[in-house]
């Protein structure tokens, strides 16, 4: 197959328009059924399932592209070419076997970096030869270098060869979490994540996304989204129609496909409930009357895991934002703490017969214990709430959590730390970029996955523009956490972080 005919799985054909339309478009789905509607919208592949990968070959072409024994430029695209084509057409379970013999026989070669740093040490004791030196340093340095990476530099000349690479650092990502021990493979994800950040920069266009782009964009918002699910093609016209906006980046060689994306609502406030938001069937008549603008949900493609392209790409829209509508002065977001939950769990069952003191007040203690009359500590009581079923649905337990869950999720964004920085990756991520603390939500996401994550808190970082790189500056350093607003839990909490 000629190399400028290389179409991998990255550019699949257009579902028609017309499918957004009609009886269909407004049909809600259930959410174990999300992935299998995102799906349906693929075709199946061309080419069909190989019936078993001979190892043996596969060894045999991958020494070929490595170590260019390929006659010429051509030959070596084709024989390259011809990779991609055996691994798209893999299983899964095919694919984790091409990517083990990748990661497991293609790495540096041990006694080859041995013989190298050997050579290298000698000729600094016994020599003053700089050129020598420095002859030995490269060879060492090429030594050093796993030897598939010129694989990925090879995919990566041909046409959609970066958008390919994405694609398979995620299915290296599925595998690491399967098999977490699996060092090697670990350390050719990391490798490739290095030479993705490097061929990113400079190739990236910032686009809006409207409903009149390409059907075959609009379905990658809902097959990427992984915040806050996309459930019809009505769900994903209401967050692009009025007061709503999309931005995503976009490499030069796949524009149809957006590698990291946000959706932006124009509210006059800073929003505090994020099905506000996505259920809003009357926004604003006017988007020139908008005061805030509210990120609330940043995505980017699972290939990209570890790469920071959303830094990038808030401060980019912001400039757009404030060039559109001058009338904006707030930029803010509606963010989850998505690892609140699985942190309180564990912290309770630490601490449940001596619970720390100051955390929540006294009066929001004793209230919840009144619900639980057998728990002699209020963190037995809340214990006992979060295990129970129901209790989002009866108003003196929702009463009585309020003040409780507030101060712990105050709690856990400004004390509870990973080194110096915030253990919460989406308050680490935010904080990192310069934005304050502001609000912690009080039911803020009352979807399952709310409540499964967060107990359904949410809270909002704002952007305030003339303090980012102060902001950013004291957080890296020494951790500090920038604060704006006046929420008393937030200063309940800051106030306990003084005195530790």
């Amino acid at each position: 197959m000629p190399a400028s005919t290389a179409h991998f799985h990255t550019t699949r054909p257009q579902p028609e328009r017309s499918t957004r339309d009609g009886d269909e478009l407004s049909q809600p789905l259930e959410p174990a059924d999300l992935r299998s509607f995102w799906d349906k919208l693929r075709p199946e592949p061309s080419t069909p399932l190989q019936p078993d990968l001979d190892i043996g070959d596969l060894r045999t072409l991958l020494s070929t592209i490595i170590h260019k024994k390929a006659n010429g430029a051509v030959a070596m695209e084709l024989h390259t070419q011809q990779c991609c084509t055996l691994y798209e057409s893999l299983d899964n379970v095919r694919r984790t076997k091409f990517l083990h013999t990748l990661a497991h026989e293609f790495c540096a070669p041990k006694g080859k970096a041995r013989e190298a740093a050997t050579a290298y040490v000698d000729a600094t004791k016994q020599s003053e030869d700089y050129a020598q030196t420095a002859h030995l340093a490269r060879v060492l340095r090429d030594s050093l270098t796993p030897q598939y990476t010129e694989l990925f530099d090879q995919i990566n000349r041909l046409p959609n060869g970066f958008a390919f690479l994405v694609h398979m650092r995620a299915d290296m990502l599925s595998h690491i979490r399967l098999v977490r021990d699996d060092t090697a493979c670990r350390a050719m994800s990391d490798a490739l994540m290095k030479k993705l950040e490097t061929w990113i920069i400079g190739t990236l266009d910032l686009m809006r996304i409207t409903w009149n782009s390409p059907a075959c964009t609009i379905e990658k918002l809902g097959q990427y989204e992984s915040v806050h699910a996309v459930k019809s093609w009505l769900d994903v016209k209401r967050r692009l129609g009025s007061s709503r906006r999309c931005f995503g980046f976009f490499h030069r060689s796949v524009p149809m496909e957006p590698l990291v994306f946000v959706w932006v609502a124009l509210t006059d406030s800073i929003s505090s409930n994020v099905q506000s938001i996505l259920r809003d069937r009357e926004p604003m008549e006017n988007e020139h009357d908008a005061k805030c603008a509210i990120f609330y949900s940043i995505n980017s493609q699972p290939g990209l895991s570890g790469v920071d392209l959303g830094n990038f790409l808030i401060k980019r829209v912001v400039r757009v934002l404030r060039a559109d509508l001058p009338n904006i002065s707030t930029f803010c977001t509606l963010s989850p703490l998505p690892k609140f939950r699985s942190w309180l769990e564990q912290w309770l069952t630490e601490g449940l017969t001596n619970p720390p003191a100051n955390i929540v007040s006294t009066q929001a203690a004793k209230q919840l214990m009144d619900l639980v009359p057998e728990a002699t500590t209020w963190t037995m009581a809340l214990k006992h709430i979060m295990d129970s079923r129901g209790w989002t649905s009866d108003q003196p337990t929702l009463s009585a959590m309020e003040p409780v869950v507030l101060a712990l999720g105050a709690h856990y964004l400004v004390n509870v730390k990973r080194s110096n920085c915030a253990f919460d990756p989406v308050a680490n991520f935010h904080l990192r970029n310069g934005a304050c603390l502001h609000r912690v939500n009080w039911r803020g996401n009352s979807s399952y996955n709310g409540l499964r994550q967060s107990l359904e808190l949410m809270c909002n970082y704002n952007y305030v523009l003339d303090r980012i790189e102060h902001n950013n500056e004291r957080y890296v350093r020494d951790g500090t956490i920038a604060v704006s607003g006046d929420d008393p839990y937030i200063a309940r909490a800051m106030a306990l972080n003084a005195k530790l």
